[in-house]
C-alpha cells in the first residue's frame, strides 16, 4: 500500500499553521474581514507576529493523528525512520490481519511513543516562514471562514439578561447561572461569601476541610436563594452602573 509520509505530515503541519492564525484572531481580537484594506492589514500583522510551536498544541496535534488506518501507516513511516519496530496489523495490499498478538496496551505504549516522534518531528518543520508561507497561499481562501468565526465569537460574546419587568431580573439571573448560561463571576457578584461562611460557622463548620466555596460548589440554588447581596432593583444599578450592561426595552440587560 502506497503511503506518503511527508504528504500526511505536511497536511498536519498546515493545520498546525492554521490553528496559530485562528489563535492571533483571538488574541488580536479581529474585526470582519470585509475590504480588501482589512484584509492586507491583517495579513501584514499574521505576518509580523511571531509563532512557536510548543507543546501546548501537543493534544491539538494528537488529535490530528487518526486512530484508522491511516494513523496506523503514518505512525508505521515514523517507526520506519526511527528504526523501531511496529505492529503488522495490515498485510502489503492493506487488508487487515484478523488476528494479531498485539495486546490493547501493547498498542497504545507504540502508538504513544510514535505519535511523540511525529510532534517531534514536526517541531523540527514549522518555522517563521512556513507560516508566512502558509498564509500567502492559504489566507484569502480562509477568509470567508474566519468571518464566520468572528461573527460565531462576537455572538457568544453578547450576554443578555432577558427580563420585562425589573422585578423579573434577580430569577433570571439565578436561573441563568443554575443552567451556566453565564460565567461563574455572576456567582461570586450575586452570592454574600460572607453572610454564607457566617451561617456555617454557626454550624461549626469546619473550613480547612469543607469551606464556603465547597458550600457553593455542592449547593448553589440553596446560596443563591438566600444568600444574594441585592434585591433586583439593586441587581439592576450594579449591572448597569458598574459591570457595562445597558438597558434595552422589551429585551432587557444586554452587555457586548
Amino acid at each position: 500500500m502506497n503511503f506518503n509520509y511527508n504528504n500526511e505530515t505536511e497536511n498536519i503541519l498546515n493545520r498546525i499553521y492554521e490553528k496559530k492564525i485562528y489563535n492571533i484572531v483571538d488574541k488580536q481580537d479581529f474585526k470582519p474581514l470585509n475590504s480588501k484594506e482589512v484584509i492586507e492589514s491583517y495579513i501584514e500583522i499574521l505576518k509580523n507576529t511571531p509563532v512557536y510551536l510548543g507543546s501546548d498544541l501537543d493534544d491539538f496535534i494528537e488529535n490530528l493523528i487518526e486512530n484508522n488506518e491511516n494513523g496506523y501507516f503514518l505512525r508505521v513511516e515514523i517507526a520506519k525512520k526511527k528504526n523501531y519496530s511496529f505492529p503488522k496489523l495490515y498485510d502489503y495490499l492493506g487488508n487487515p490481519i484478523k488476528n494479531t498478538s498485539y495486546s490493547k496496551f501493547a498498542m497504545e505504549l507504540w502508538e504513544g511513543n510514535m505519535n511523540r516522534f511525529i510532534i517531534e518531528d514536526l517541531q523540527s518543520r514549522f518555522s517563521q516562514n512556513g507560516f508566512i508561507e502558509f498564509i500567502d497561499n492559504n489566507f484569502i481562501n480562509m477568509v470567508d471562514d474566519l468571518n464566520k468565526y468572528i461573527d460565531s465569537k462576537n455572538k457568544k460574546s453578547i450576554i443578555t439578561i432577558p427580563f420585562k419587568e425589573k422585578d423579573e431580573l434577580l430569577p433570571t439571573l439565578k436561573s441563568m447561572i443554575l443552567k451556566n448560561e453565564v460565567d461563574k463571576s455572576f456567582i461570586y457578584l450575586l452570592v454574600d461569601i460572607d453572610a454564607l461562611r457566617d451561617e456555617m460557622a454557626k454550624f461549626s463548620a469546619t473550613f480547612h476541610v469543607y469551606n464556603e466555596f465547597d458550600k457553593l460548589e455542592d449547593d448553589l440554588e440553596y446560596c443563591l436563594d438566600n444568600f444574594s447581596r441585592y434585591d433586583s432593583s439593586q441587581l439592576f444599578d450594579i449591572l448597569v452602573n458598574d459591570h457595562g450592561f445597558k438597558y434595552i426595552e422589551n429585551i432587557g440587560l444586554v452587555k457586548s
